[in-house]
């Protein structure tokens, strides 16, 4: 019975999406506009800080682009795909297998749809369902996103030049990264699966000069950096790269993502921009390529390892954060207990997925499937100690993989004091029994009432709004 309960849940979540898609041949709306929420989709404003005219412009093109028959095709092929591979054999798999398909190939769309460098924007292409009025659009995932991020992605070519303007609003991030990559990941049939992204350059905002009033300027070409902290330099040869920026928001109540708008400001006379016949055909290319990518890399980090423990280490590049993965399978009677130190992390993140890794299981806004070092609640002596299972254990701490018995998860910290790593920060981890729970928790954790849950629940829905409406 809880299996057609579930499978039902995510039917409807489903057809409520394709509803999305019916609904965005609407007009753009115009002026500070906000719609009445539907269930599991937030409301923007047009005209707030990530509401820009540019953003819902390409969110509309994009819920146009998922509707046209190349990528309705790719999504079936995809599906189909997923279906026959090994992983929809893990427990419950099946339940989140077309919700994943659907997450993808929306992940797909939006990067075609800002894929263009002579008309560069700073666009937010990894979300979750959100609407502009009567514009709604549906998750974009890619693997095991943050829900403490906010992905903004401008695409650049070498032999062109960019001025990216910014302006710090209220309360900053606790990280703000901009970091150039040269090729995306999934973007080519048959690419080989890299367990490490590359970087070619990065900018922070908090080793950047702001103007008084919070503002700042980042140039990009091909000229060198030279000391400069708000340059990036690009590789001339390069025709097809992106910046990805990363708004960090560990108090998601009070901190804010950084006003963007970027130009192009030099290079060779612009292209044609593409019909929406082309993008489609393009997005379709990358839903089969990307998607067949990132089920070989789910297999390589996670499935192909032992289960419920980390299986994947990344420390990024650039030295801005350190990431660790793993899987988990848990019978209904068992939980997964993992302590961590913070390492004196700005920012701390703890993420669960479904085991396609696209995106929460159900959502990471009406539940607890993500705690970052603000949400979360420490122990005595400044560790963090976590209960990932099915069914609520009554710790605060707890990661609720939305009723799903197996899944992914990672951990992030970023932003550390200059010479401290990960090395030593998983002080444990290990399968008990719920009716052992507490004797593997710390002896002053914090447990929770359902009424405690509820208000939890509450508080994170209100926080996580206020990104779509400041």
């Amino acid at each position: 019975m809880r299996g057609e309960l579930a499978t039902a849940r995510f039917d409807r979540q489903a057809g409520a999406k394709i509803a999305a898609i019916a609904l965005a041949s609407f007009a753009l709306p115009t002026g500070l506009v906000a719609a009445k929420e539907s269930p599991g989709i937030i409301a923007g404003r047009a005209g707030s800080i990530l509401g820009t005219h540019d953003q819902i412009s390409r969110d509309r093109l994009a819920v146009r682009l998922l509707a046209s028959a190349p990528v309705q095709k790719a999504m079936q092929d995809l599906e189909a795909l997923y279906a026959s591979d090994t992983t929809a054999a893990l427990p419950d798999a099946k339940l989140t297998l077309k919700r994943a398909t659907q997450a993808t190939a929306m992940a797909q769309v939006v990067g075609v749809v800002n894929k263009d460098p002579d008309r560069p924007s700073a666009y937010w292409s990894v979300t979750s369902p959100h609407s502009w009025g009567k514009v709604k659009v549906p998750l974009a995932g890619l693997m095991l996103d943050n829900p403490d991020n906010i992905y903004r992605v401008i695409p650049v070519d070498g032999s062109s030049s960019y001025e990216i303007r910014g302006k710090v609003i209220g309360q900053r991030p606790a990280q703000e990264t901009f970091i150039l990559h040269e090729e995306l990941s999934g973007g080519t049939k048959d690419q080989k699966v890299k367990t490490q992204e590359e970087e070619h350059g990065m900018v922070t905002l908090g080793t950047m000069p702001l103007a008084s009033d919070g503002s700042f300027t980042i140039t990009i070409d091909s000229s060198p950096v030279n000391g400069r902290p708000n340059h990036i330099q690009i590789n001339p040869d390069v025709h097809d790269g992106y910046v990805i920026v990363r708004d960090t928001l560990n108090d998601w109540s009070r901190e804010n993502p950084v006003q963007l708008s970027v130009r192009r400001t030099a290079g060779p006379p612009a292209r044609l921009a593409r019909t929406e016949d082309d993008l489609a055909r393009k997005a379709a290319e990358l839903i089969a390529s990307a998607g067949k990518y990132w089920l070989a890399w789910g297999h390589k980090v996670f499935f192909t390892r032992p289960t419920n423990s980390y299986t994947h280490v990344v420390s990024r590049v650039s030295g801005w954060g350190y990431v660790k993965c793993g899987h988990y399978n848990l019978k209904d009677d068992e939980a997964l207990v993992i302590k961590l130190d913070r390492r004196q992390a700005a920012s701390l993140g703890f993420q669960l997925s479904d085991v396609w890794g696209q995106g929460q299981s159900l959502d990471y806004v009406h539940q607890t499937g993500s705690l970052n070092g603000s949400q979360a609640r420490a122990n005595l002596d400044g560790t963090y100690t976590y209960a990932i299972s099915v069914a609520d254990p009554g710790v605060a701490n707890w990661l609720d993989p939305g009723g799903l018995h197996a899944g992914t998860f990672c951990t992030r910290w970023q932003n550390l004091p200059a010479g401290v790593t990960t090395d030593d920060a998983l002080k444990s981890v290990e399968v008990v029994k719920l009716a052992d729970l507490k004797r593997a928790f710390p002896e002053q954790a914090d447990w929770i009432t359902p009424a405690g849950r509820a208000a939890q629940i509450k508080e994170r829905i209100a926080s996580y709004r206020r990104r779509f409406v400041n």
